[in-house]
């Protein structure tokens, strides 16, 4: 094995031990809960982590990025989340609802920070091999896949067990973090200004009116996307699906595919074309879990495999439409805008939304069965189907909007390669499983 082929696994091994780490307590946590009478708290737990995912870089930002090595920071960083991950088993035997939601947003605040990070180390050292990093970084939607199964043959998708599995999990990569290669801070002599964890240099962005409608349909979908996740696998369980974590690696799978379509589809429908596909995929899917109250179980399969199709024409591609929007110097910024309004924003009040509707439904009635998740799913479709109707309404693509570029691009409306001009290359940020 050459010197770069001996690289290239040792980061891979980095990306499948992350999503190893993620893909054994995210999916079915919702499940977990509600197992054990804590359901009341799902919609917390997503509020938590998306409050996690604003306020972590600052101190990462501020601190790992300017004044210690990458890849002893992401060591250090998963060391302490797995010491964490030890305590919450004990905290949802017990039923001690503020226990457990204390440590839950400790570990994620230790968590959100790692999530970007492979990506940023592997960047670092392929220089400019660039063109691998794809195949690099499917081996962590690939590992997702492996933790589902792992989960879910194992029988433990509604068990607090699968805490102390991603507790090996990151005290594993933990060590093995410092035998990266080193990383040195990459803006060591950077001054941190707080503006730019939230992306204030991309500000200007807000005064071209296609990119605030992007950025609303992405607030709104939010909604079904919190719906999903949150109780996505607590739904499959009382449909009678078995092993959920197992079927929800589906959606991982079909993730796969899809990304694959996805420049083709670029090139023969546009953005805007394939931002409409996702939008549809969403409000098809809503109304297939709907249907699954009195429809075949096997809907099940289909609604989880949809998950590729939604996540990568919509959220991917808008994205990738962002990046393109804007020069060199300010993508960072802009894709630190688009990371904070969906991820923290966006899905932090669509699981606050989504838990309300829950508790206020489902968490109810003594029993649950699937017809009591109608109202629940029923929100998501509306909502899906008002995002889909704004954006067909209000977004213009950029021909109708764009105007001879002048010679010195001096912000983000001036700037960058005209998103028609074809596929780009997404932010490893938001790239996310």
């Amino acid at each position: 094995m050459n010197k770069s082929s001996g690289l290239y696994a040792r980061l891979g091994a980095m990306m499948v031990l992350e999503f190893l780490v993620f893909g054994s307590w995210y999916p079915t946590i919702g499940l977990v809960l509600s197992e054990n009478g804590l359901g009341d708290l799902i919609g917390l737990v997503f509020v938590f982590s998306s409050l996690a995912a604003v306020i972590s870089p600052l101190f990462v930002g501020a601190l790992a990025d300017r004044f210690f090595q990458a890849q002893k920071v992401f060591g250090v960083l998963h060391l302490a989340g797995a010491a964490i991950l030890l305590f919450i088993p004990s905290a949802v035997a017990a039923g001690n609802d503020a226990l457990f939601l204390v440590l839950l947003f400790a570990f994620t605040l230790f968590f959100q920070p790692t999530q970007a990070m492979p990506n940023n180390i592997a960047f670092v050292h392929m220089k400019d091999r660039h063109d691998l990093f794809p195949y690099i970084r499917s081996l962590g939607t690939a590992s997702w896949i492996v933790a589902g199964l792992i989960v879910g043959q194992t029988g433990l998708s509604a068990s607090s067990t699968i805490f102390y599995l991603a507790a090996g999990w990151s005290l594993l990569l933990g060590l093995y973090s410092f035998t990266l290669p080193a990383t040195p801070p990459q803006q060591r002599d950077a001054r941190f200004k707080p503006g730019d964890v939230i992306g204030s240099g991309a500000f200007a962005l807000f005064r071209q009116r296609r990119f605030v409608v992007l950025m609303t349909c992405m607030l709104l979908i939010s909604v079904p996307i919190a719906v999903y996740n949150a109780y996505g696998s607590t739904y499959l369980s009382v449909a009678g699906i078995e092993n959920v974590a197992s079927v929800m690696s589906l959606g991982q799978a079909c993730e796969l595919v899809f990304i694959l379509v996805l420049p083709l589809l670029l090139r023969t429908v546009g953005y805007r074309g394939v931002l409409t596909i996702g939008l549809l995929c969403w409000v098809a899917r809503c109304v297939l879990f709907m249907s699954m109250s009195t429809g075949p179980s096997w809907l099940a399969f289909v609604v989880v495999g949809m998950h590729g199709a939604c996540n990568d024409f919509f959220m991917i591609t808008a994205c990738i439409y962002v990046d393109r929007m804007v020069t060199p110097a300010l993508k960072a910024q802009a894709q630190a805008l688009v990371f904070f309004l969906s991820i923290g924003v966006g899905q932090g009040l669509g699981a606050l939304i989504a838990g309300l509707i829950y508790n206020g439904t489902i968490g109810n009635h003594a029993t649950s069965d699937l017809g009591h998740w109608n109202a629940l799913w029923g929100i998501a479709t509306a909502v899906s189907l008002l995002t889909f109707l704004v954006f067909a309404v209000l977004f213009r693509g950029p021909r109708a909007e764009k105007s001879a570029p002048p010679a010195g691009p001096k912000s983000p409306q001036e700037a960058g390669p005209d998103p028609s001009d074809g596929p780009g290359t997404p932010s490893p940020e938001l790239s996310r499983t």
